[in-house]
């Protein structure tokens, strides 16, 4: 009878662990999304390239599209100049693709690069990339086709 119940019970368990829960609201937005980030150039210092203005006018990200991969690039941001084992928080928001960089191997010197980041096709669609480094705060860029001016 205590086999019995010891089976019931861990039954019950692991339907309850591998169940469906559907009260914790999770739709498309919010699914896990795959999304790969490089460091393209090392251009001149910070200094001679003007910092991004707040006006209406987002900064621009730009969408390149080949075969069938997918891939924004962000022009000449003031970064590390290379990384290992970074770890990416990446969420959709409406036409919003947001990544947030979580933890980063980075290395010690800094430079100026354009940041490349593989998207999904499901995400091809967006209008606006949100970034946000380990080494700075969050920037909403307006993203266009590519390709970005020289």
């Amino acid at each position: 009878m205590k086999r019995i119940f010891a089976c019931a019970a861990a039954l019950s368990l692991a339907l309850v662990a591998c169940g469906d829960d559907s009260s914790s609201g999770a739709s498309e937005q919010g699914s896990a999304r795959e999304v790969n980030m490089a460091f393209k150039g090392c251009y001149e210092s910070l200094s001679r390239i003007l910092l991004k203005e707040s006006s209406e006018n987002l900064p621009k990200a730009y969408l390149y599209h080949e075969n069938d991969k997918y891939q924004v690039m962000i022009p000449k941001l003031d970064d590390y100049c290379g990384f290992a084992d970074v770890k990416l928080d990446v969420n959709r928001f409406g036409d919003t693709l947001s990544v947030d960089v979580k933890s980063i191997i980075p290395t010690k010197c800094m430079c100026v690069s354009d940041h490349w980041f593989d998207i999904e096709a499901r995400d091809a669609d967006i209008k606006y990339f949100a970034f946000s480094p380990k080494s700075s705060g969050k920037t909403v860029y307006e993203v266009v086709p590519g390709p970005a001016p020289e």
